[in-house]
């Protein structure tokens, strides 16, 4: 995987979280081997947990994605391939290695399921494919995002409250800090990506 990650950079975190603010500089060195870790972890354990004001309900339906762009250096290279993977709800409890959420809190607990999952493990063989096949050609770039405004109510009640969220691409490498801030924050942040 080492010369996979010399053909393609992690260009950054984008969407929600492409601006620095909010996330804390000390996962700055884990997010630069997320690329890697993504593609080589199990992806049953990719795990987004996010603490959050307990009267913040996600809207019906609503999920995070995790966000995949991987894409040619040059025009015609390789065929694009962009998806924004669902995740799903699967607890509403501290998982395993981070705190029980305090009074007035709750977690918001969500992983990849069977679907993402598949897809997950196509873009790694799409992968390993292309390098392959790429021998002495130009790469691309992969480009990956977590996209967790769509599950944040829009109540000025609730703007200022706080908004923890954690990641985790392995039981063994445990969750890291991804993003904290206040809801009205993310909701910023969500809207300035799109411009």
């Amino acid at each position: 995987m080492s010369s996979l990650s010399h053909r393609f950079g992690l260009m950054a975190l984008a969407t929600c979280l492409a601006a620095c603010s909010g996330i804390p500089l000390s996962t700055v060195p884990r997010l630069l081997t997320l690329q890697s870790e993504l593609l080589q972890a199990d992806p049953s354990q990719f795990v987004l947990a996010i603490q959050t004001d307990e009267r913040m309900v996600p809207p019906a339906g609503a999920t995070p994605t995790l966000d995949i762009a991987l894409r040619p250096r040059e025009a015609g290279g390789f065929e694009p391939w962009e998806r924004k993977l669902p995740m799903a709800v699967t607890a509403n409890a501290a998982p395993p290695g981070l705190p029980r959420a305090g009074s007035g809190r709750h977690w918001l607990v969500y992983s990849l399921g069977p679907s993402s999952q598949r897809e997950l493990v196509q873009l790694r063989e799409r992968m390993s494919a292309l390098q392959a096949q790429g021998k002495g050609r130009p790469g691309g770039s992969l480009g990956i995002g977590i996209s967790q405004e769509g599950i944040a109510v829009d109540d000025p009640r609730l703007a200022r409250t706080r908004w923890d969220s954690w990641l985790q691409t392995s039981a063994q490498g445990g969750f890291f800090p991804l993003w904290s801030g206040t809801l009205e924050e993310l909701r910023a942040q969500a809207r300035g990506s799109t411009r």
